[in-house]
């Protein structure tokens, strides 16, 4: 390995250890800042998803988390519950309570010690009517929460929450570490998405660290929400893409969508890379419909098969129908639908919206009135936008690497633009992390590839573009 190869490995390696220290830091000061207001842990959409993992881990896979610190039982109960005789029973255990909760009918229990807390519960159960007992860490305020699944999106993060639960413990800073792995590699296909591109060492490594330094990027992968898995997968097909293994693209793409859906929009530009170069040479217009077909039904059902073999530990569960009602056909109307309406929804906005940074999504509130939102930098991805519509001619002039790049951007954001048209209009700003390396890598490869003669060549392909539209227009109107 010659001594610039060694320079570009340290560098790489320097990034993604600054990523992962400043991802476990934003963990950690959610974490004591949740400690210490009170509260009960959980970052913004985090209820949903850590409270149905631990559901899953508990009533499905049928373990129990591992307490750290101390054990506890969320415990619901039925009817009306005799508050000052449960306080006397806790007190003669030594179990401490929090009755904090107004939407979930229920109470947290935890003691240092197991089995004064199982003493406490079968006493419990005689002077009030217990129905469900949580294991693990104080669940979140939620009608119905105890019984939660999040069947609107495909189990696989839950999973991998509800291992860390049983294997590190169920703690809320644990919680986040499968989004902080998540954002690390994220950062490195950045780094190989360019690197692939541009062949260039110091393109590659300011794209990753443009993207390592990016809020949204930062943020998502310092809680446990779904969607930086989702752009984890996204830039692994497009890496895959690059080296023409679409097979293996395809796969990824699949596993993605086995933490949400909306990994499928990566299938739009996979497909156009693997029909341009399936019909290399040899187009007509049978040939293209053919391969387009062939593609999306081959991907159509392995997306089924990806998603029962996922969803078998809840088909065992819930029953096949059941769960194919709710995770498949019930999911997708979910989200093609307007989920929440009224002055008590969190902001949504449309997919422009997140190249401008309105409307963003809160994720959180520090005290002194410290909000953190789910914006990226937004005049970097305003300028690439942008700067991909108008160099779009040189798509057609052959330069792969704008073409790669522009592909994977403007296919991507496509499909969430369809989504919107189609009903699917409560969209939030954390979706946007999926567009983040593709963004980076865009703008990286807009940057290094911009020169005069470029300017000049596109704007001429604008101007004989107009002509011809012109020109058409004329004719169609019997003006020419």
């Amino acid at each position: 390995m010659n001594r610039s190869r060694v320079v570009e490995v340290a560098l790489l390696l320097l990034i993604l250890a600054a990523s992962t220290i400043q991802f476990l830091y934003w963990d950690q000061k959610f974490t004591d800042n949740e400690l210490a207001s009170n509260g009960k842990g959980y970052v913004s959409d985090e209820v949903w998803y850590v409270a149905s993992a631990r559901n899953i881990l508990v009533k499905v896979l049928h373990l129990n988390p591992r307490e750290v610190g101390y054990y506890g039982y969320t415990i619901v109960y039925e009817g009306v519950l005799d508050r000052s005789r449960v306080e006397e029973v806790a007190s003669l255990y030594g179990v401490k309570l929090r009755f904090d909760y107004s939407r979930l009918n229920g109470f947290y229990a935890y003691s240092s010690n197991a089995s004064s807390l199982d003493l406490f519960l079968s006493r419990l159960r005689e002077i009030a009517n217990v129905s469900d007992v949580i294991p693990g860490w104080m669940m979140p305020d939620a009608s119905g929460i105890n019984n939660y699944l999040n069947l609107e999106h495909p189990p696989l993060a839950k999973y991998i929450i509800a291992l860390i639960m049983a294997t590190v413990g169920d703690y809320p800073f644990y919680w986040r570490l499968g989004t902080i792995v998540a954002g690390t590699l994220l950062v490195l296909f950045t780094y190989l998405i360019t690197r692939r591109l541009l062949n260039s060492a110091p393109a590659a490594l300011a794209s990753a660290s443009l993207l390592a330094a990016d809020p949204l990027v930062r943020n998502l992968s310092s809680i446990a929400l779904l969607d930086v898995y989702v752009a984890l997968f996204t830039a692994v097909s497009f890496y895959l893409a690059l080296e023409k293994r679409f097979k293996l693209s395809v796969l990824a793409v699949l596993v993605g969508s086995l933490f949400k859906f909306n990994t499928l929009f990566a299938l739009i530009p996979v497909s156009i890379l693997y029909v341009r170069e399936k019909l290399k040479g040899r187009y007509s217009l049978l040939d293209l419909i053919a391969a387009f077909l062939g593609f999306y039904i081959a991907s159509g059902a392995g997306f089924l098969l990806a998603q029962v073999i996922a969803g078998s530990p809840l088909i065992g569960y819930l029953g096949f129908t059941s769960w194919f009602k709710q995770s498949i056909t019930g999911a997708i109307a979910w989200h093609t639908q307007i989920k929440c309406l009224g002055n008590a929804c969190p902001t949504s906005s449309a997919p422009w919206d997140w190249f401008t940074g309105v409307n963003s999504f809160t994720l959180y509130y520090f005290p002194g009135g410290l909000s953190v939102t789910a914006s990226g930098f937004w005049p970097l991805w305003s300028f690439t936008l942008v700067a991909a519509i108008i160099f779009l001619p040189s798509y057609l002039k052959g330069n792969k690497a704008f073409a790669h790049s522009t592909c994977w951007l403007l296919g991507v954001l496509s499909g969430y633009i369809f989504l919107w048209i189609i009903g699917g209009r409560t969209q939030y700003s954390f979706y946007a992390v999926q567009l983040a390396p593709l963004v980076y890598s865009s703008l990286t490869v807009i940057l290094a590839t911009f020169n005069y003669d470029r300017v000049v060549e596109v704007l001429e392909s604008w101007k004989h573009l107009f002509t011809r539209m012109n020109r058409a227009l004329g004719r169609l109107l019997l003006l020419e």
